[in-house]
């Protein structure tokens, strides 16, 4: 696994980022635990994850 220092990229390729590992786990079946644990050591900010989440994953 690839892991981003996403502390100085755009908000819109910090989207894209979240974006992509999202459709990553629900392409390949991941277990939803282990998606909110990448996105927990990738982004480190619950609320944004939840956006994420809610955009991207519970469509």
């Amino acid at each position: 696994m690839t892991y981003f220092n996403t502390g100085q990229v755009s908000d819109g390729a910090r989207e894209e980022i979240a974006k992509g590992v999202i459709e990553d786990a629900r392409q390949n079946h991941k277990d939803e635990t282990d998606l909110l644990a990448t996105l927990k050591v990738i982004f480190k900010d619950q609320a944004y994850i939840d956006k994420m989440l809610a955009k991207y994953y519970y469509q």
